[in-house]
């Protein structure tokens, strides 16, 4: 059966390829045998970041590398994008900038290209790219497939004149705070999130809401691993324990309601959520740092920032010496001023830890909630570039990767497009004095944070990149929150034993099954 699913696939991905294919840009037809040596193809997943950027850099390379023609095929559709990968038999292409794709059979390694130095380089790009980043891109098997191109910060954006206008002079540091935020822009008479269908981007920060509240450790090893305290993996009772993704929820359902998000929001789909948005229709919403490129024909970002994202309340439950919310505030506070370069960790310093507004905190409460407040959503590893094992043209693709990670391909990308990916320049630092406020902000979020959040990292269980399960065991639930009618509407308890339910009937007979 599964062979001859595969052979189904096979024959839908060759008919999607011809019919997406065909046309785009007078490009010669997909033939495998017809690719010259010295052309290296593109397909590209023209999303938020647009192609003027692509344009740039292969123009640049071109003029250093004339041995090498590059074209590319762009299509708004990711799945058009990646249907040839894996079809060696009519795959012409040599590069990928699409989606993260799990089938790594058909992926080449690009260890080398890690400890190779670029032209004009003092150091290797694996120096040059973020650990933290290189931590969520590293595959199991401990190679590296993909390297991103794209991707961002993911946080809650808010409308600074809405903010102001509703008397909000202070961003919400914890989950609870948030809650009052949105009523406080409720009772203004204004609405204070929209979102798309069915979550919008809420998945990303319920990411990070899970790994603040059960710690970076669990996250990775215990939840993401699937892997229980006695070391079996995968393991049922990873899934159905009561850790940070029950925490989240609860915290959700003081927010996310039909009083707080916009009427229709679970049935948007996302370029009208961010028109609405941008358009004052409500006061926050979740996105990237792809929203000011994917917003500019619409509107001018100047009165929007994305805020850090507030600590989950409940974290109080792992500390020993922080037993309130407004301790809890006051201690974000103090972490916010060290971060900032306000103050230094000393100037709170005491006999048995930190003196937070006359109340001793422990050096590992100051810690965990350090890590929390400086941990961030990002997608970089669900944006990489792939180059297929069998493509005609590897030492092209790699060329013109390398190419496009030196110092110089860096400059050309953050010119146009200003988003701080997790590379830096081997030397120097990258100009942003031209910047919009939002798009430095971006840059500051990435470069002060500690964890980088995402579910799309390499090393997850295949019960997860193959089996089909979640980490919230397929269950969808911010539509659910906020459901108009209260036939629809879930609370958090509701929605936590509906993820039981899915566990008891999914696991053994389909999760598990998939991956065997």
């Amino acid at each position: 059966m599964k062979k001859f699913r595969r052979v189904l696939a096979a024959i839908f991905a060759v008919c999607l390829l011809l019919s997406c294919f065909a046309g785009c840009g007078g490009k010669k037809g997909m033939q495998k045998g017809d690719d010259p040596a010295n052309e290296i193809k593109i397909s590209y997943w023209n999303s938020g970041l647009g192609s003027a950027w692509l344009d740039a850099m292969i123009a640049a390379f071109e003029a250093e590398h004339p041995e090498y023609k590059v074209t590319y095929n762009a299509s708004a559709d990711a799945a058009a994008v990646l249907a040839p990968l894996g079809l060696p038999e009519v795959d012409a292409n040599d590069l990928y900038m699409g989606i993260r794709n799990t089938n790594i059979e058909y992926m080449e390694p690009l260890d080398d290209l890690l400890t190779a130095t670029a032209a004009g380089d003092t150091k290797p790009l694996g120096e040059k790219f973020d650990a933290r980043y290189l931590a969520l891109e590293k595959d199991a098997d401990g190679h590296y497939y993909g390297l991103t191109y794209g991707g961002g910060v993911i946080g809650i954006v808010y409308n600074k004149q809405m903010f102001q206008a509703a008397g909000i002079d202070k961003l919400p540091r914890t989950t609870d705070e948030l809650a009052v935020v949105c009523d406080t822009i409720y009772s203004n008479g204004k609405v204070a999130l929209i979102h798309y269908q069915p979550a919008g981007y809420w998945e990303f920060l319920t990411e990070v809401w899970v790994s603040q509240y059960s710690g970076m450790d669990y996250y990775l090893n215990t939840l993401y691993a699937c892997k229980d305290s006695q070391g079996n993996s995968p393991s049922k009772a990873v899934l159905t324990a009561k850790d940070g993704r029950y925490k989240t929820l609860q915290a959700y359902e003081k927010f996310i309601t039909p009083e707080y998000v916009l009427s229709g929001s679970n049935s948007m789909d996302y370029i009208t959520a961010q028109t609405k948005f941008i358009n004052n229709s409500a006061a926050m919403m979740v996105s990237g740092s792809w929203m000011q490129n994917e917003m500019a024909s619409v509107g001018s970002m100047d009165n929007f920032e994305m805020m850090k994202t507030p600590v989950i309340s409940s974290i109080i439950d792992r500390l020993t010496t922080v037993k309130s919310e407004s301790l809890l505030r006051k201690l974000i506070d103090a972490v916010d001023s060290v971060t900032d370069g306000q103050k230094k960790l000393e100037d709170y310093a005491t006999e048995g830890g930190y003196n937070i507004d006359g109340t001793v905190v422990s050096q590992e409460d100051w810690n965990i909630v350090y890590e929390a407040r400086n941990s961030i959503a990002v997608n970089y590893s669900a944006q990489p570039c792939v180059i297929p094992n069998y493509c005609n043209n590897k030492a092209g693709a790699k060329e013109f990767l390398k190419f496009m990670y030196s110092d110089k391909g860096i400059q050309i990308y953050q010119n146009a497009i200003h988003f701080g990916l997790p590379i830096s320049l081997s030397q120097g630092q990258i100009d942003t004095s031209s910047w919009s406020s939002f798009e430095k902000g971006q840059h500051t979020l990435m470069n002060t944070a500690v964890n980088y959040v995402s579910s799309y990292n390499g090393s997850k269980h295949r019960i997860y990149s193959d089996g089909g399960a979640t980490i919230f065991c397929g269950v969808t639930f911010v539509n659910n929150l906020c459901a108009r009618s209260s036939t629809d509407r879930l609370s958090a308890d509701q929605i936590w034993d509906k993820m039981m339910k899915e566990v008891d009937k999914n696991y053994e007979n389909a999760w598990l099954a998939n991956i065997k």
